[in-house]
């Protein structure tokens, strides 16, 4: 009995590992079945394809846990919490007391149920037994597939639309499609798609590539500053050669995302890296940054020589859909200040800003309600004055771990999501962002005993 209790949590560990990484890998793909349609996105009930994968991998993982427990000696079978799990039952309380105070109970008990697999999403990747090396090279192949596909879709100009890949088509003549508006060389205007890869919007693209290039050049800086030229073996120099492509696909993805958001979280995250090996005096890894920032440098500006008209669009302030955009953030200010006035304690309900936003102004076409581009006015909205606390000391708890243990390519990925988050609101308010925001918290977390990043 107790051989055979010992091979079932063999095959247990081993299908969460395997599982695990799959759920990592098709993690960007948005297949799912639309359970009941919304005037908008916001409100619409989906069942995802790796929901499915994670709920099994969570009750695979809940039942190894549990004939772990039942195997302890007595008297050692007390689970000890780490103190970021007192930070997230705080947070997760009040996300939940907001389910009272919203105007669709069953819209904010649908988007917690993206909360707590999140949190589950958490717990496998700081608690599971993996391969650190397998985890990150299954994350970034699921990166890489999105990066191909937005590169395709910018340089053709079009996409394809597929129900099982979860793809949308987008068409840059198309209202609502993501585009840069400018004028060509004959002074006529032109609608450049951004690249999309198979997610909802180009700046989640722009996200997950942001936490990919910071990811990589950990890898580049870390694995290969202390070696020296005899112990450089084929299989070495494959993979610096490897990263190193990648490294710079990833990069041009993101430049054809137009997500200036991301843009401004992976220059944040490789100058926070500079300026604290500069600090620590840090020669050897100095250089190999700078010989990647080089590389970054040559890149984007091939890429600007070649789109200069639709970057100089995209920071400036004074195109249609610049001042459209910039005028649509002011009035979420707004609006955000309107809504807190009487729901600044316990928030409106989580996932219910926009149908808060239909009470506050009522008329509108069902477009024009969208999230405040900013994750943490959104959640004080959403959940009220303590969620907001609770989500801004998990930041600052990780913060704080990643400082005192030196985990500084980890540090910078946090940074790069902060500056994301102040501009954005996908982090809490998609489906792919919940669970990515979560994931990538726990690589954080599992830093100091897989040391993923560092």
């Amino acid at each position: 009995m107790q051989n055979d209790n010992s091979k079932l949590k063999i095959f247990l560990s081993k299908a969460v590992e395997w599982g695990l990484y799959l759920l990592i890998f098709l993690l960007p793909w948005q297949t799912r079945w639309i359970i009941k349609a919304g005037e908008m996105e916001y409100t619409t009930y989906s069942l995802y394809g790796t929901d499915i994968i994670l709920i099994l991998v969570l009750l695979l993982f809940i039942v190894y846990k549990f004939l772990n427990l039942q195997t302890l000696p007595t008297g050692r079978q007390v689970y000890k919490f780490s103190k970021i799990w007192w930070v997230i039952a705080f947070l997760d309380l009040f996300v939940f007391i907001s389910i009272f105070f919203a105007p669709d109970k069953w819209l904010a008990l649908y988007k917690y149920s993206w909360f707590l697999l999140g949190i589950g999403l958490f717990w496998l990747v700081v608690s599971a037994n993996y391969n650190k090396m397998k985890l990150l090279w299954a994350l970034l192949a699921g990166i890489l597939l999105q990066v191909g596909l937005g590169i395709w879709q910018f340089l053709s100009q079009g996409s394809f639309a597929s129900k099982w890949l979860g793809i949308a088509i987008h068409n840059p003549a198309e209202l609502g499609v993501s585009v840069v508006e400018t004028f060509g060389a004959d002074g006529i205007g032109e609608r450049w798609l951004r690249a999309y890869g198979g997610l909802d919007h180009p700046n989640v693209l722009g996200g997950i590539l942001a936490a990919g290039i910071l990811l990589l050049i950990g890898y580049l800086v870390k694995k290969f500053t202390n070696l020296q030229i005899y112990e450089f073996t084929n299989k070495l120099k494959f993979q610096k050669v490897f990263v190193f492509l990648c490294f710079c696909v990833f990069v041009m993805s993101l430049f054809f995302t137009f997500s200036r958001g991301a843009w401004a979280g992976v220059i944040v995250g490789i100058l926070l890296l500079l300026f604290i090996f500069l600090i620590k005096k840090d020669y050897l890894k100095q250089r190999e940054l700078l010989k990647i920032i080089l590389t970054f440098g040559i890149l984007v500006f091939i890429l600007f020589n070649f789109y200069s008209n639709l970057v100089l669009t995209r920071l400036s302030q004074d195109t249609r859909l610049e001042i459209k955009s910039n005028t649509e953030r002011i009035e979420s200010l707004a609006d955000v200040k309107e809504l807190l006035k009487s729901n600044w304690l316990f928030g409106v309900g989580v996932g219910n800003y926009t149908l808060a936003l239909k009470e506050l102004k009522p008329g509108l076409e069902s477009w024009s309600y969208q999230p405040v581009h900013n994750v943490f006015l959104l959640i004080w909205t959403e959940t009220g004055i303590l969620g907001l606390l609770g989500f801004l000391g998990l930041l600052g708890f990780l913060g704080r771990e990643l400082v005192k243990n030196k985990k500084y390519f980890s540090l910078s990925i946090l940074a790069a999501l902060v500056i994301m988050m102040m501009v954005d609101h996908w982090y809490w308010s998609l489906h792919f962002g919940v669970l990515w925001f979560w994931l990538i918290g726990g690589l954080i977390v599992a830093t100091g005993r897989h040391g993923l990043a560092d």
